[in-house]
């Protein structure tokens, strides 16, 4: 969309590099989506193949970077997960998405990620009014990354957030956190 301000597309965190992805990474996004640990909360082809990469990549590198931004999250160069915000420029909101390699779980990466991403959309984006995401509600680190960034649980809704594998109607989550208190949390 023309004339909207755009996110950067490199943002340095203390451990993280988040950036634009380039078709090199599909290699790093087939050794981690291909385990099924990683993979059970998310929408992704099983088993997850080299092609799935491959497309999966090419969709992000061409990404309408002004409603979405979509980075790769590299940790000791390589892309290790990914992060991105679906922008809705009519209705001032973002939602993410977001995404890590098992091997980097427990870690606090996906927090500092996000806590990034935030900090940049509202910097970035003066009439961005709040930023939402939601998960399944079995998805406990998902969960535990929004309150941690101190996200406010909205409501929990009959079927998982859009994307997610349903194994039989289950619970979704949805938290958010709106710029005045995101200022105040900051």
């Amino acid at each position: 969309m023309k004339g909207l301000p755009l996110l950067p597309e490199r943002i340095e965190t203390e451990r993280l590099v988040l950036r634009r992805w380039t078709l090199a990474d599909a290699e790093d996004v087939l050794a981690y989506a291909a385990d099924p640990e990683w993979s059970r909360f998310l929408p992704v082809p099983d088993p997850y193949e080299r092609r799935h990469a491959d497309e999966a990549v090419a969709r992000w590198v061409m990404e309408d970077w002004s409603t979405h931004p979509d980075w790769a999250m590299e940790i000791a160069g390589r892309a290790s997960g990914g992060i991105n915000l679906r922008l809705d420029h009519q209705h001032r909101r973002g939602e993410l998405g977001y995404a890590l390699a098992r091997r980097h779980w427990g870690n606090g990466y996906m927090t500092e990620a996000v806590r990034a991403v935030i900090d940049a959309a509202f910097a970035t984006l003066p009439d961005l009014a709040r930023v939402q995401a939601g998960a399944n509600a079995r998805n406990k680190a998902s969960i535990r990354v929004m309150e941690r960034l101190g996200m406010t649980h909205e409501g929990t809704i009959p079927h998982a957030p859009s994307g997610a594998k349903l194994e039989r109607r289950e619970a979704g989550v949805i938290y958010a956190v709106l710029r005045d208190e995101w200022e105040l949390l900051r």
